[in-house]
């Protein structure tokens, strides 16, 4: 697995494409669906219902993307464009 940034994600540019190509990777299936509906902007409400999940589930879930991201909510979404631009 590619090497953790040195402090949290919160400027794409700052990323390597590489390393958040390898993020995403480490993700389980539900990690993954999870990351991708928040950087498509999606509400917490409506994630939970369409993985049909409860909210207090999707924020286990949410909590282990920001864990693995190392980074903020936002962090999200900008981790999860870095890598799907460079694929």
């Amino acid at each position: 697995m590619a090497k953790k940034p040195a402090k949290k994600i919160n400027n794409v540019f700052q990323l390597d494409p590489a390393d958040a190509v390898a993020m995403v990777k480490s993700l389980t299936p539900r990690e993954r669906q999870t990351a991708e509906r928040i950087a498509m902007g999606m509400t917490q409400e409506d994630i939970a219902k369409e993985l049909g999940i409860s909210p207090k589930t999707l924020d286990i879930f949410r909590g282990k993307v920001k864990k693995k991201f190392d980074t903020t909510m936002h962090g999200i979404g900008r981790v999860w464009f870095c890598a799907m631009v460079a694929e």
